[in-house]
């Protein structure tokens, strides 16, 4: 594998009052990183979450005593589908205490009503790994694992025709001579989700002339026949890559004809891998440019912003591509690749948006990524705060392992899981899956919710989310939960411990702070006018009918900072006026309620 060095970089921050950004002391140099408020009294990691929110319901739906659900800066594959009849199908890699039964796919079904019994292993054989699961013709399910044999380790697959019923089929990749298949990730794509798309790593021995090459499969008849098989798609072979890294790539959901993934986002950039005609030609997308070479890198190097090597992608319905990765800091050493794993930052990029490169991420600020409107995400608060010594970081980024999903109006949610800063067993901070959403294609976001700031995950360790990648009215996400912070099988002088799998289903409509500027027949709002304003803002209220009618002006984290309640109007035109002199210079969201009906208008105060 890639020779990566793990330099567990204990990082304490040097005081800073409440500026706009504080500092952290690195091997050499100052490092800046994003401040927002720090208030864990009221559920936040930053100010940009949303203070006062509800306990969001949960259900366990499984157990595990192997807590590594994705290798360590990899990426948690597909592991979820929520069915437009309400049923949601999940799995998730499971073992359980004392190996019995050994490493496979834990799964378990959602009727609409109830969470059934969870099954500890689809499948009969043991260490199997890199669970994926997705629908399956116009019924059924499929879930994808690997079974590690040396030099010949395949890829199986379990398949039943009708969801959460009967018994599953099983079917067998082999692999090419002489290797394994690992660490694979699946999706299925067609009109009745007969395609299986497949990707998967070799090991065990070099293959094409690289260390682990990543190999493209295609199947129509539910693995039974491969039309594309053992393909190393052009940008991934050993003209760009000596060694192609674990995990460190991850499928959107196919939109149509149009299938896409990531590959990379480490220290040698990040692309997408895009085909419109599923799968038999690709397009090479740059998100992220590096200075660095994948087959001769340099012995040394400064410290430089990239990607940590997980990342997400989505395409919205016109098949463009929208991405989230986690921001890291990495240097070349002589004796390896030095990263530094309490760098900040969730980064967000589109289609529409310029190529990245080091400066842009840079390994001193943030600046550029917020100015460009690449930053969706972030940790540390304005007051001084020092990272535990020894604070577990599993392989990766303050921001990790993000999840992207959309509904069917192209809104965008976006999961991952970070520390914590508040929520402690008084040796180490926790983690906790935060979530995060767009209503205007990317544009902006809405604010970080923090789903784990009850009562109940006082002592929860909170990671590896997961998410259905189409939402209706619902948005579901599972993750890992138990109460010790880091991996456990990678903890000295610890007894395993049982993890659960919570799975939380989520109303669109209770995430506010905004809602979709959604047209409503009954009245019309229009935009915000001046914009941007420093004194007074206005808007025309149009209403078809006598209304009840209520207006809040909200900021960035959902805090009510003006109103009109609720009074009746007369159809007909109303114009309103506020004065807005005494609020700070920010974004801002003014919101009409008729009834149950709601639009929402953003403006910005200079």
């Amino acid at each position: 594998m890639k020779n990566v060095l793990l330099s567990f970089l204990i990082v304490a921050f040097a005081f800073a009052g409440y500026a706009q950004h504080t500092q952290f002391t690195g091997p050499n140099k100052r490092l800046q990183v994003k401040q927002t408020t720090l208030n864990p009294a009221e559920g936040l990691v930053g100010s940009a979450l949303i203070p006062g929110q509800k306990l969001y319901d949960f259900d366990i739906i499984g157990y595990t005593w192997n807590d590594l659900q994705a290798l360590n800066y990899g990426n948690v594959m597909q592991r979820m589908w929520a069915y437009s009849d309400g049923t949601v199908g999940s799995s998730w890699l499971c073992a359980g205490e004392n190996d019995d039964p050994d490493r496979g796919a834990g799964y378990n079904y959602y009727d609409g009503n109830n969470w059934g019994e969870p099954d500890w292993h689809v499948g009969p054989d043991d260490r199997m790994g890199s669970p994926s699961y997705a629908p399956y013709g116009p019924e059924g399910e499929i879930i994808s694992l690997y079974r590690y044999a040396v030099g010949a380790g395949p890829i199986y697959f379990y398949i039943r025709e009708t969801k959460g019923e009967g018994d599953w089929e099983e079917l067998e990749l082999l692999p090419p001579d002489g290797v394994s298949l690992v660490w694979h990730s699946m999706i299925t794509s067609g009109e009745n989700f007969e395609y299986i798309h497949l990707l998967a790593l070799t090991y065990d021995a070099a293959y094409n002339g690289q260390e682990h090459a990543l190999l493209y499969y295609r199947s129509s008849d539910g693995g039974q026949t491969w039309d594309i098989s053992e393909q190393v798609i052009d940008g991934l072979g050993p003209d760009y890559f000596a060694d192609i890294n674990s995990l460190s790539y991850a499928w959107a959901n196919p939109v149509g004809s149009t299938i896409a993934f990531t590959y990379g986002f480490d220290e040698f950039g990040g692309r997408i891998f895009k085909s419109t005609d599923n799968g038999d030609s690709w397009t090479i997308i740059p998100v992220f440019d590096s200075p660095f070479s994948g087959i001769d890198p340099p012995e040394t190097s400064d410290r430089f912003g990239c990607g940590v090597g997980t990342s997400a992608i989505a395409l919205d319905s016109q098949g463009k591509a929208h991405v989230a990765f986690s921001r890291m800091v990495k240097n070349f050493q002589p004796d390896g690749v030095y990263y530094e794993p309490f760098t900040d930052g969730m980064i967000y990029w589109n289609e529409d948006m310029p190529v990245l490169d080091t400066t842009t991420i840079s390994a001193n600020t943030m600046e550029y990524l917020e100015e460009g409107g690449y930053l969706m995400g972030w940790v540390i608060g304005d007051e001084t705060y020092e990272i535990p010594d020894g604070q577990p970081n599993y392989a990766n980024a303050l921001c990790a392992f993000p999840q992207f999903s959309l509904d069917a109006q192209d809104n965008m949610f976006v999961a991952y899981c970070s520390l914590a800063p508040g929520f402690s067993n008084g040796t180490f901070d926790y983690r906790h899956v935060i979530l995060n959403r767009s209503f205007d294609g990317g544009n902006s976001w809405v604010g970080q919710i923090d789903l784990n700031t009850d009562l109940l995950f006082v002592f929860s360790e909170c990671v590896f989310p997961m998410m259905a990648p189409l939402i209706d009215d619902m948005v579901h996400v599972t993750y890992q939960e138990d109460n010790e912070p880091g991996i456990n099988q990678w903890l000295a002088n610890h007894d395993p411990v049982e993890n659960r799998i919570h799975h939380m289903a989520i109303p669109t409509s209770s995430l506010v702070g905004v809602n979709p500027n959604v047209e409503i027949s009954n009245f019309e709002v229009s935009q915000v006018y001046p914009n941007p304003s420093s004194g007074q803002v206005g808007i025309n209220l149009k209403l078809d009918r006598s209304s009840e009618v209520s207006i809040v002006i909200m900021n960035v984290m959902g805090q009510q900072v003006q109103s009109l309640n609720s009074k009746a109007f007369e159809a007909g035109s109303h114009p309103f006026n506020f004065d807005v002199s005494d609020l700070d210079a920010g974004v801002y969201y003014l919101s009409v309620t008729s009834g149950e009906q709601q639009i929402t208008r953003k403006f910005v105060i200079q």
